[in-house]
C-alpha cells in the first residue's frame, strides 16, 4: 500500500465527520434560532475535526456509528467540554495522548493532563484526562480506564445535558448533606471527606462506575455517608 494513502484516508475522513458532525450539530441547534444553531454546529464540527483527525471512531461497529450521533447531538454538552478538555491539554507541558487507547475505541485518552484532583482521572465528554496507563502503572489503572471512565463517556452519551445537570446539582446537594453532618456530629470527621464522599462518591452515577469497576467498597468514601446496601439485602438466606 502506498504511504501516501493511510494519510489521504486521514483527511478524507476528516472531512466527512467534520461535515457530519456540523450537520447533525446544526440540527440539533436549530429549534433554539439560527445563533444557537451556528453554535452546536461549530461544537460537533471541532469534535468532527478532533475525532476524525484521530480517528477514534469505530466505524466498522454499530457502536461506533451511535458514539459519533451521540456526541453530536444528544451528547453535545458533554462534547464540548471534552473538546474544551482537549485542547487545554494540547497545551499542558507533558501532553501524553494515548493512540493505542483511544484509535477506534470511540473516545480520546490522554496519560497526563488537566485533572481536578492530583492522582484522579478526569472524563469530560468522550475524553478521559490524566489516565496513567502508562509503562509502570498499576495493573488496575487499565480496568479503571475502560469500566469506570469508559461508563462515564457512555453515561454522558445517554443521559445527554441531564448528565452534567445531576452531576452539579448532586455536588451542590452533597456539600450541604457533608456540611450539616460535620455540624451534627461535632466536627467529626473531617469536613473535607464528609463533603467529598456526599457531593462526590454517593453521586448516583460515580456510584455505579465504582461499582462497575469493583471499587466501591475500597474507595475512600467515609462510613458516617457512604451508600449502603439495606441491612435486609445483608441477611442470608434461612438453611
Amino acid at each position: 500500500m502506498s504511504p501516501r494513502w493511510p494519510a489521504a484516508a486521514r483527511v478524507f475522513e476528516t472531512i466527512l465527520t467534520i461535515a457530519g458532525g456540523t450537520a447533525l450539530g446544526g440540527a440539533v441547534g436549530l429549534p433554539g434560532g439560527v445563533p444557537l444553531s451556528i453554535a452546536t454546529g461549530v461544537s460537533a464540527g471541532i469534535n468532527g475535526a478532533l475525532g476524525g483527525g484521530r480517528q477514534v471512531y469505530d466505524w466498522r461497529s454499530a457502536t461506533g456509528w451511535l458514539a459519533f450521533v451521540a456526541d453530536s447531538t444528544w451528547g453535545l454538552l458533554g462534547t464540548t467540554l471534552g473538546s474544551a478538555l482537549h485542547l487545554v491539554n494540547l497545551a499542558h507541558p507533558r501532553p501524553v495522548y494515548r493512540v493505542d487507547r483511544s484509535r477506534r475505541r470511540n473516545r480520546h485518552v490522554f496519560d497526563r493532563g488537566a485533572t481536578l484532583r492530583r492522582g484522579f482521572t478526569f472524563t469530560l465528554g468522550n475524553v478521559v484526562s490524566n489516565a496513567s496507563t502508562g509503562e509502570g502503572a498499576p495493573p488496575d489503572r487499565q480496568r479503571l480506564l475502560d469500566r469506570h471512565e469508559g461508563l462515564h463517556i457512555w453515561q454522558s452519551r445517554a443521559f445527554g445535558p441531564l448528565y452534567q445537570v445531576v452531576y452539579l446539582g448532586w455536588f451542590v446537594l452533597g456539600l450541604a448533606a457533608g456540611l450539616s453532618t460535620w455540624v451534627v456530629r461535632g466536627g467529626k470527621p473531617s469536613l473535607f471527606r464528609l463533603v467529598e464522599t456526599a457531593a462526590y462518591y454517593d453521586n448516583p452515577f460515580e456510584f455505579w462506575a465504582y461499582k462497575r469497576d469493583d471499587h466501591w467498597e475500597d474507595n475512600r468514601a467515609d462510613p458516617v455517608l457512604k451508600w449502603r446496601r439495606p441491612r435486609w439485602l445483608k441477611r442470608k438466606p434461612a438453611a
